[in-house]
């Protein structure tokens, strides 16, 4: 796989040069399990997604900080703040951007936060079926605001 040399390892995944990087749509992926969350994005990576790591909530906040994401996928369980506290902080400043978030523990009931709760154990293809969709639905929203 070709990488981006721009990358950083925090970011935890290479951009891949088959697609135009203007084009991509990102993705944060945020689990406390580094293999899990690098493993993801490069699968990710391959479906033509720009996909960037973090292994913590904290770590997932100062990303959105930094960069602009169209989708967060989070884990639920993880040390100190939860997916569903970190969907709810990543809505306060951006309202619009889709949360899944994945668990190995049964179904969330995020409310108004989180878009789809998915299981670790059936985690791919459901994932990206789960991506295309939202992604597919905030463009349609953007196209009706223009």
């Amino acid at each position: 796989m070709e990488t981006n040399k721009g990358a950083t390892a925090s970011a935890g995944c290479a951009t891949s040069r088959r697609y135009p990087r203007a084009f991509m749509k990102a993705i944060l992926f945020v689990d406390d399990h580094e293999v899990l969350a690098r493993l993801s994005c490069e699968i990710l990576e391959m479906q033509g997604y720009r996909a960037v790591s973090a292994y913590s909530a904290t770590d997932a906040l100062e990303k959105f900080n930094q960069h602009k994401f169209d989708l967060l996928v989070t884990d639920f369980r993880m040390e100190g703040m939860n997916g569903l506290e970190l969907a709810r902080k990543v809505h306060d400043k951006h309202p619009d951007v889709p949360v899944i978030i994945v668990t190995g523990y049964g179904p969330i009931d995020g409310g108004n936060d989180v878009d789809a709760c998915l299981s670790k154990e059936a985690l791919f293809p459901d994932l990206l079926e789960k991506i295309k969709y939202y992604l597919e639905q905030a463009d349609s929203r953007q196209e009706v605001a223009s």
